[in-house]
């Protein structure tokens, strides 16, 4: 269970020394959408292009997940107390 990632937690995803100009950045922020049928390959979503491509050198950032997943559950509950009838 432990090689199971968070659904639409960030990535970072390598880009290669051909890819890349000399100034710009190693790796580019995706979204985490699936897996694929080959091991070690992950599909991941370009929030600017709008497009959902396979990758293998990926980095997840859960945390920021988790605590975001929290946060809303936690404004869930404000908003039920805040709708519940008072006595």
């Amino acid at each position: 269970m432990s090689h199971f990632r968070i659904f639409g937690s960030s990535v970072y995803c390598h880009v290669s020394k051909d890819a890349r100009k000399k100034l710009d950045t190693i790796d580019e922020f995706h979204i985490f959408m699936g897996y694929t049928n080959t091991p070690h390959n992950y599909q991941v979503c370009f929030p600017s292009h709008r497009m959902t491509v396979v990758r293998r050198d990926v980095k997840f950032d859960e945390e920021k997940a988790v605590r975001c997943s929290h946060e809303k559950e936690l404004q869930l509950h404000a908003d039920e107390e805040l709708l519940a009838p008072k006595e």
